[in-house]
């Protein structure tokens, strides 16, 4: 009795369909694994963006660094307040650091116009001045871009600017 190619290669086969199922079902777990962690880096971000901001509900003392027409001549900056800028930088910087990889749920014209508004500001703007060179020159070029967005051209009013 003579035994056909399936009858002597049939293991060979079952070897290479399992093979090929391994790597098919590897593929779609790395990919939920991924979207997992997306989902889990994101939600790390808002926790902090939560936390930080809501020491401004805590201590409302802080809530000077956000004035707009603050006169820091008048009121200097108190060492509580830079680093509560310096801890906002950091998570800008987070955040930004997420954009770059392709891993953000914010897009990046969200952020631009987020940190432009935000280190435009008074207190922000002074403390930036002493600490950007200690950040990476590409993040450093980002929050210079989206101040310069946020800001009218010279002799334009703000409450003009589209």
């Amino acid at each position: 009795m003579e035994v056909g190619w399936w009858g002597s290669h049939w293991h060979e086969v079952l070897e290479a369909v399992g093979i090929v199922g391994g790597l098919l079902f590897t593929g779609v777990t790395l990919r939920h694994d991924l979207q997992a962690r997306k989902i889990a880096e994101y939600l790390n971000q808002a926790t902090q963006h939560r936390r930080l901001w809501s020491q401004l509900h805590r201590r409302p003392s802080l809530g000077r660094v956000l004035e707009p027409d603050r006169d820091l001549t008048v009121e200097p900056l108190r060492v509580e307040e830079r680093r509560y800028l310096e801890l906002v930088f950091t998570h800008f910087h987070t955040g930004w650091l997420i954009g770059q990889s392709g891993h953000s749920l914010v897009p990046a014209e969200v952020l631009a116009a987020d940190a432009g508004h935000f280190f435009s500001l008074p207190a922000p703007a002074a403390v930036w001045t002493e600490v950007r060179r200690i950040h990476q020159p590409e993040f450093v070029a980002f929050v210079e871009r989206a101040v310069s967005a946020a800001k009218p051209p010279p002799g334009v009013p703000a409450a003009t600017k589209g």
